[in-house]
C-alpha cells in the first residue's frame, strides 16, 4: 500500500512535470504552414466540408481536422489556445505511458520510461505543433496494449477496444494503414503455432478494421498515386537515402543534429562527425544506438512476448515506411515514424530495467535526460525558439509598411493563409507552390506557357523548362494575366506587396546563374540533388518574374525586411 502511494504521487509529479516542459513558451507560439494547413482545413462550417477537402484534395487522413474543428468552436483560435490540444495529448500519453508499461512489464520499466517520455526532447517538440504527431504516440500505445492482451488471451472487449484504437490511427493518419498492418501481420506469425480457434477469433478482429478502412482506401490510393504526377513532388523536398535510419536513432532522443521537419542531405556518418565533433559523434549517434541495440537485445535474450511484440511489429511498420520511400510511394521524415516512438522508447527502458547496477543505470538515465534538456533549451527545433512563422512575420512586416484595406498583397508561396495573422488588403490569388506540386494548378500555361495536358504528361524532359529558366524576360503569358486581372485595377496612388518568403527555397543572385549552367532540369533521371534544386530554381524564377513584372509596370518605393530573415517585402505604387 505505501509502495503503491508513492507510485501514485510519483505519477502525478512527472505527469505535472510533462506538462509543464510541454506550455514552456506556449505564449509565444506562431503557427507555420503545415499548421496553418490544418487551422484552414479545421475552420470548414462543418464535418462535410472537411471531409471533401481531404479526401479529394489532400494526402492526410480527417479525424484530427474534426477534432481541430470542434476545439476552435469551443474555445476560439488563439494561437496558444490551438497548440493546448496536442499538449494535451502529449501529456495524458505520460501516465497512460506509465499504466501500459507497468501492465505489460513492470513498475521498474515504467518508471524509467515515464521519466524518458516526460523529457523527451520530440515528444515536447510535437507537443507544441498544431497537428497530429502528439497524438500519434499515445494511439500507438494504447493499441499495442490491447494488441498484447488478444494475442495473450482473447477477448471480446479487447478486441472491440483494439478495432477502435486502430481505427482511430488509420483516420487520424495517411501511414496509420501500415502500422496496423504491421501489427497484424505481427501477430499472425506469434499465433500460427498456437490455438487455432484464438487465431481464428484474431482473424476476425482485424477483418473488421479493413472493412473500416474501405471508405478512406479509394481516395488514399488515388492521392498516394498522384505525388509524382506534378513538376516537382514531396519527395524533390523529403531527400531519403537508408542513411535516414542513422538520424532517424539519434531525433528518436534528440534532434541536436539532424533537423526534424525535414532529412539531411548528406547523411555520411563521417560528415557528421566533421560537423560535431567526436565528442558529439559519440553523445548524439553512438550512445543512442547503443541504447537502443541493448534494448533489442534483452527482449531477445529474455524472449518477453509481450516486447517481442512491440518491437517486432514497430520495427516492421518503419521497415515498410522506408521501403515505401525508397519506391517513391511516400516521403518519409522523422515525424512519420511517431506512431512507433514512445512504444520504441518503452523497449529501452524495458532493458535499461535489466540493469541492476545502479552506479551504471541512474547515470546513464541521468544523461539521457540532460542530453534531452540540452536540446530542448539550445537547439533550433527547440520550443523556446519555435516562433518560425513566416506568416506571422510577413503580416508584421506588412503592418510596418502601412499595408491597408485599399493595397494589393501577392504572397506567392503559401498565401492563402495569410488571413490568420493579417486580414486587411486584397490578397492575389497566385500560388507558386500549387504550379510546382499540384497536378491541377490553374495557372499552368500563364506561368509556363504550358497547357494542362502537357504539364500531366508522365515525361517532364518534355516540358522544357530549362528555358523558361534561361529566359531572362517575363513570359508574355503572365503579364497579360497579372495586367488585365489585377495591375488594370489599381488607381494612381493604390499600392502593391510583393511577399517574398521562404528563403531556404530562394537562390541568390550570386548562386543562381552557375546553378543554370550545372544544372539541366529538363533531363530525365535527376538525382535526389537535382530535384531539390530543380524546385529552388523554379520557384527562385517565378519570384524574379514577378519582381521584373511589378517593377516594369509599377514604382518600387521600398524593400521591407521582418526581423526574420525569411521574409522580405516589396512595396510598388501606381504612378499614374
Amino acid at each position: 500500500m505505501k509502495n503503491d502511494k508513492k507510485l501514485l504521487i510519483f505519477t502525478a509529479v512527472i505527469t505535472f512535470a510533462a506538462l509543464g516542459l510541454r506550455l514552456v513558451n506556449i505564449g509565444n507560439a506562431a503557427l507555420w504552414i503545415d499548421e496553418l494547413y490544418c487551422y484552414d482545413i479545421a475552420l470548414k462550417s462543418n464535418i462535410a466540408g472537411i471531409l471533401k477537402t481531404v479526401f479529394l484534395t489532400d494526402l492526410h487522413a480527417p479525424l484530427f481536422f474534426i477534432m481541430l474543428h470542434f476545439w476552435i468552436k469551443l474555445f476560439g483560435n488563439a494561437d496558444w489556445i490551438l497548440i493546448l490540444l496536442p499538449v494535451i495529448f502529449s501529456t495524458i500519453s505520460v501516465p497512460v505511458g506509465y499504466f501500459i508499461s507497468k501492465k505489460l512489464f513492470d513498475t521498474r520499466t515504467a518508471v524509467i520510461f515515464s521519466i524518458l517520455n516526460t523529457f523527451s526532447a520530440l515528444e515536447i517538440y510535437y507537443a507544441q505543433e498544431l497537428k497530429f504527431y502528439s497524438l500519434l504516440p499515445l494511439l500507438g500505445l494504447l493499441s499495442f496494449y490491447f494488441f498484447s492482451k488478444i494475442t495473450e488471451n482473447f477477448s471480446i472487449k479487447d478486441s472491440l477496444w483494439l478495432l477502435l484504437t486502430n481505427t482511430v490511427i488509420i483516420y487520424t493518419f495517411n501511414a496509420g494503414v501500415f502500422f496496423v498492418f504491421a501489427e497484424f501481420f505481427t501477430g499472425l506469425v506469434f499465433l500460427l503455432p498456437k490455438k487455432k480457434e484464438n487465431l481464428k477469433n484474431y482473424l476476425w478482429s482485424f477483418v473488421f478494421s479493413g472493412i473500416f478502412y474501405i471508405p478512406y482506401f479509394y481516395f488514399q490510393i488515388k492521392t498516394m498515386l498522384g505525388l509524382n504526377k506534378s513538376i516537382c513532388t514531396l519527395f524533390d523536398m523529403f531527400h531519403f537515402d537508408l542513411g535516414f535510419i542513422f538520424t532517424l536513432i539519434q531525433n528518436f532522443f534528440t534532434p541536436a543534429i539532424a533537423n526534424l521537419s525535414n532529412n539531411p542531405v548528406n547523411y555520411n556518418l563521417l560528415e557528421i562527425v566533421k560537423t560535431t565533433g567526436i565528442w558529439g559523434f559519440v553523445f548524439y549517434i553512438l550512445l543512442f544506438s547503443a541504447a537502443a541495440l541493448y534494448g533489442i537485445y534483452r527482449v531477445v535474450k529474455d524472449k518477453n512476448k509481450n516486447a517481442l511484440l512491440i518491437l517486432s511489429a514497430s520495427l516492421l511498420f518503419v521497415f515498410i515506411l522506408i521501403m515505401l520511400a525508397q519506391i517513391h510511394i511516400i516521403p518519409l521524415v522523422t515525424r512519420y515514424t511517431m506512431l512507433v516512438h514512445l512504444a520504441l522508447l518503452m523497449i529501452f527502458a524495458y532493458g535499461a530495467a535489466k540493469i541492476k547496477n545502479s552506479k551504471i543505470l541512474y547515470p546513464a538515465i541521468g544523461l539521457l535526460v540532460i542530453i534531452s534538456l540540452f536540446s530542448f533549451l539550445f537547439y533550433k527545433d527547440s520550443p523556446l525558439k519555435r516562433n518560425s512563422s513566416f506568416h506571422y512575420y510577413s503580416a508584421q512586416a506588412l503592418r510596418q509598411a502601412g499595408a491597408g484595406d485599399g493595397d494589393m498583397i501577392v504572397m506567392p508561396y503559401f498565401g492563402r493563409f495569410l488571413y490568420k495573422y493579417f486580414d486587411k488588403g486584397e490578397l492575389i490569388d497566385y500560388r507558386a507552390e500549387e504550379l510546382l506540386l499540384m497536378n491541377d494548378a490553374f495557372l499552368m500555361k500563364e506561368t509556363f506557357g504550358l497547357s494542362q495536358e502537357e504539364y500531366k504528361k508522365q515525361d517532364k524532359s518534355s516540358l522544357k523548362l530549362q528555358k523558361y529558366l534561361q529566359d531572362p524576360g517575363v513570359p508574355a503569358e503572365l503579364e497579360k494575366y497579372f495586367k488585365d486581372n489585377y495591375l488594370a485595377k489599381l488607381k494612381k496612388g493604390q499600392k502593391l506587396y510583393l511577399v517574398e518568403n521562404y528563403e531556404i527555397y530562394i537562390i541568390p543572385d550570386e548562386i543562381y546563374a552557375p546553378m543554370l549552367k550545372g544544372i539541366n532540369i529538363d533531363k530525365q533521371n535527376l538525382t535526389e540533388l537535382e530535384k531539390n534544386a530543380r524546385y529552388a530554381l523554379l520557384y527562385t524564377k517565378i519570384l524574379k518574374n514577378l519582381q521584373t513584372l511589378f517593377s516594369q509596370n509599377l514604382k518600387p518605393v521600398k524593400i521591407y525586411h521582418s526581423q526574420n530573415q525569411d521574409v522580405k517585402i516589396f512595396e510598388f505604387v501606381k504612378e499614374k
